[in-house]
């Protein structure tokens, strides 16, 4: 098991707003991208990285699963919003959930997810109730312990 629970942010404690923008300028926000139940915050480098597009693809055949739940999905980039874009343009698929712009790393660095690949489950208090923090060699967890987690801010 990889051992995350000392690395990135504190679990039960509160994440702060943020504010970044999709590839067609979009100002999207903690608060605008919450569900009813939360959302879940994936936090990845270089969009073009082989391991970040499985992860990506990953996340669109499971997007449904999460929105039917009330917890939306967003991935935050250390990628500039045109790359973003094509990234976009070219994706056999579309992508289901917005994709953000941190080209500078600030919010990557502000929740600790600098280091490493990773997801963060996020109440709607703004409490980090759940992280995953991914080697190179996994793409994320496995679907059922997402779910799990997810069912828990239900309950």
């Amino acid at each position: 098991m990889y051992g995350t629970m000392e690395l990135g942010p504190v679990l039960n404690t509160k994440v702060f707003n943020f504010q970044l923008n999709n590839y067609k300028g979009t100002v999207h926000t903690l608060d605008s991208l919450m569900g009813g139940n939360g959302v879940l915050l994936g936090f990845i480098g270089d969009i073009w990285k082989p391991t970040s597009v499985r992860r990506i693809l990953y996340l669109q055949r499971h997007v449904s699963k999460f929105a039917l739940m009330g917890t939306p999905i967003a991935l935050l980039v250390r990628d500039h919003a045109s790359t973003l874009y094509g990234f976009q343009i070219s994706s056999p698929l579309p992508v289901p959930f917005p994709l953000l712009a941190d080209e500078d790393g600030s919010v990557h660095l502000k929740y600790a997810m600098d280091r490493h690949p990773g997801l963060l489950l996020i109440d709607n208090a703004h409490m980090l109730r759940q992280k995953w923090l991914m080697p190179d060699e996994r793409v994320w967890p496995r679907m059922t312990e997402l779910v799990k987690a997810v069912q828990q801010l239900q309950d």
